[in-house]
């Protein structure tokens, strides 16, 4: 029986022509994300409802984000506050970057867990006719409904032919899993829409092949509301491509677009699609499911022609997988459920599976439900909104993207979280809404800067003793030390980037302080020709990154403390260009830049719990073949050393270098992409002949430099160390 698609190329030239007519307004999103004005990536309606989805979520998943993850006893703090803050009613460039992003972050705690359900809910819709074997993709939306688009199930005679094969796919050792079957069952529902193209159709409760039953895999709300995602944001897709097994594009791609008037019930997307996709559910990092996609976008040359994916033209003699697809379109699920609200031509018997369907469309649900008798992924209180005040307990750390209990964030440049505390700061501006500006202090006398005694023993900052890589920037006193609030910088003058930048953490500080507008200023104790500043950064995908970030630095025994050192981290001598893939959820990363976000856990473990203080170094590496961005040498590798009190009540040092293989292809602005990532544990001594800086003791307290632990390869002793994963470390 040979395999076949249901292909339309007038569905498939309207698809085109609806890309085409929204490329303004991708154009339009895209080049405010690049540039920062996150206020301008979706529409100001679609924005606050956003947030004030996420508002609802987060009052309500609390209680099972402890369960799930019981490491996360709180929100963060910006989650927390727009949580027991009033709705939301204006949107602004700080909300979608300051709340609704450490939001999300906060709730995908339950990213994997409502992902592995939501898999199990989606199955391969085979349908025999004429001689041949038909595919598509289908996922269940209640307990008895599946839904898929309509050109999959064009009548109820192409349902009654078809089956939903579910666990068509393969197993963690590669097997192919039993495929359980299921009939479809148009006499007991079916309803489909040729605009909107979807058809929903019921399944038969016990199978035809294979030993398990429908209520075993789950189904995945239809949910109502708009607000589920913003334009930019990445979209995730189970789909049988081919009609092949199972795959699972998990944030590979964004939203595109949300076109208005007569598009408004489209959605555009970026993510590997194939014929056989047709019916798979689109959904968003919280497993809520945005779009019913429908159809791949050809490429097309100046006469409509379809393009193939070695540049030729494509006609009908060519299989499909052989069109070149540049993007995808999916009909809105709040759409689907108002046509479907609408409707009156809905027979009697099929009126209630109906309004079981619309009845669950008003949730702040996540995701999917579970199969009967497993965990669901709801809290006990069924939705409603807990309005319980999360701020009882001990003090400790704030954080940006996960004011989890005991957690902070810090960056060296790259987001890094840390676990060493069991309470939460008080943030300095929890109450506020409105963002406060950077102002530093004009008079630079009085700050202290790093302070070598912070963890009890003397930890020095770093000489510059090899200025191969470019002289340092001296002060007008003769020294290099530029001193801020909690942390203090020495500059490469030539290449207009810190040497080091190194910050004193206190976990236990009873201030947070996490206000900005990125502002950044240039410090007028070097020459501002020393200092990159944002000509740098324009127009490309560079990120600001701060060295020291400033929720490392923000913290002080009072309010005032906290927001000085935090406005002083806006500095150009603490600023590092970093490719904007370094500034994505965890869940979107590589797996080496992942695991450098989380070795500060990992190293807390071995320190000792009760000092909660860290005292961090860190910044590039000035590689000779760095490439050049508008005259600004770019690193292509950073390093860390982290100095902590070991058990014993010693002193302990770990060293790590990330490198960025093929750091950036091409800078311009429609090539920008990171190479490859990789993460070493290095001895603090190699990290002194990258850097040309000398650590002094440290590197006699760095584990990997114990005779005890050496490796040899090939008769030389081993610098380094690749990580595979956290439990790779040395200590």
């Amino acid at each position: 029986m040979q395999r076949k698609f249901r292909f339309s190329r007038s569905r498939a030239d309207e698809a085109a022509k609806h890309w085409q007519e929204s490329a303004g307004e991708r154009d339009k999103r895209a080049r405010a994300r690049a540039e920062g004005r996150l206020n301008e990536i979706d529409t100001p309606e679609r924005i606050v409802k956003r947030a004030n989805r996420l508002r609802e979520q987060v009052r309500t998943y609390r209680p099972l984000l402890r369960e799930i993850a019981p490491e996360r006893q709180a929100a963060p703090a910006r989650a927390h506050e727009l949580a027991i803050g009033k709705p939301i009613v204006k949107a602004t460039a700080r909300l979608v970057e300051r709340v609704i992003g450490p939001t999300k972050d906060f709730l995908a705690a339950a990213f994997f867990d409502l992902g592995s359900a939501a898999i199990r809910s989606v199955a391969r819709i085979s349908t025999n006719t004429d001689g041949n074997a038909y595919y598509g993709t289908g996922f269940m939306v209640t307990p008895s409904l599946m839904l898929t688009n309509e050109h999959v199930l064009e009548e109820p005679a192409w349902a009654a032919a078809s089956v939903a094969e579910f666990d068509f796919q393969h197993d963690l050792n590669g097997h192919q899993k039993q495929v359980q079957t299921f009939r479809l069952d148009p006499d007991t529902f079916f309803l489909n829409d040729k605009r909107l193209d979807y058809a929903l159709v019921a399944v038969s409760p016990a199978p035809s092949v294979g030993a398990a039953r429908l209520a075993d895999f789950g189904f995945c709300p239809l949910i109502a509301a708009e607000g589920k995602i913003l334009v930019t944001e990445p979209v995730n897709i189970i789909q049988h491509p081919l009609g092949d097994p199972k795959q699972v594009v998990i944030r590979e791609n964004q939203l595109s677009a949300l076109p208005a008037d007569e598009l408004d019930h489209v959605a555009h997307y970026l993510a590997d699609t194939e014929p056989g996709s047709s019916g798979s559910p689109v959904f968003n990092d919280l497993w809520e499911v945005i779009a019913l996609h429908h159809q791949g976008v050809p490429a097309t040359d100046a006469n409509g022609n379809y393009l193939t994916k070695d540049g030729g033209v494509w006609d009908d003699s060519m299989p499909l997988d052989a069109i070149k697809w540049v993007g995808n379109e999916g009909i809105r699920i709040s759409r689907i459920i108002r046509h479907l609200k609408g409707r009156k031509d809905v027979p009697a018997h099929m009126a209630g599976l109906l309004k079981e369907l619309l009845d669950r469309s008003d949730t702040v649900r996540m995701g999917p439900v579970g199969p009967e008798g497993g965990r669901r992924p709801l809290p006990p209180n069924d939705g409603q909104p807990d309005d319980s005040q999360p701020d009882n307990g001990p003090k400790g750390p704030a954080n940006q993207v996960g004011l989890l209990s005991g957690e902070a964030t810090i960056t060296v440049p790259v987001t890094i979280t840390v676990r060493v505390g069991d309470g939460r700061a008080v943030s300095a501006s929890l109450a506020g809404t409105e963002v406060e500006r950077v102002r530093p202090e004009r008079d630079y006398a009085g700050r202290p800067g790093f302070h070598r005694d912070f963890l009890g023993v003397s930890v020095p900052m770093p000489d510059v003793v090899d200025s191969r890589h470019g002289r340092p920037a001296v002060l007008a006193d003769g020294s290099l030390e530029l001193k801020y609030h909690h942390f203090s910088v020495i500059m490469n003058a030539e290449r207009r980037l810190a040497y080091v930048s190194a910050v004193n953490y206190d976990a236990a500080a009873p201030y947070t302080e996490e206000r900005g507008d990125d502002e950044w200023f240039i410090d007028p104790r070097i020459d501002a020709a020393f200092q990159a500043d944002n000509r740098f950064y324009k127009n490309n995908p560079l990120d600001r990154g701060h060295l020291t970030r400033r929720y490392d630095a923000g913290w002080g025994v009072t309010p005032d403390e906290a927001k000085r050192a935090n406005d002083d981290t806006f500095h150009w001598t603490n600023c590092s260009p970093q490719h904007e893939v370094f500034n994505q959820s965890k869940l979107s990363q590589p797996q080496d830049l992942r695991l450098w976000g989380e070795l500060e856990n990992h190293v807390t473990d071995q320190a000792k719990r009760d000092l909660q203080r860290l005292s961090i170094f860190n910044g590039p590496v000035f590689g000779k073949d760095d490439r050049t961005h508008r005259g600004l040498l770019i690193p292509s590798a950073f390093w860390k050393v982290i100095a902590y009190r070991t058990r014993e009540d010693g002193l302990g040092a770990v060293g790590f270098v990330l490198h960025q293989a093929d750091l950036i292809s091409n800078l311009a602005v429609e090539r920008f992409d990171p190479g490859r990532f990789d993460l070493r544990q290095v001895r603090i001594s190699r990290i002194e002949e990258l850097t040309g800086l000398d650590f002094k003791g440290l590197r006699n307290v760095d584990p990997m430099a114990a005779s005890g632990v050496r490796e040899v390869f090939e008769g030389a002793v081993a610098t380094e160390r690749k990580l595979g994963s956290a439990a790779d470390i040395r200590f």
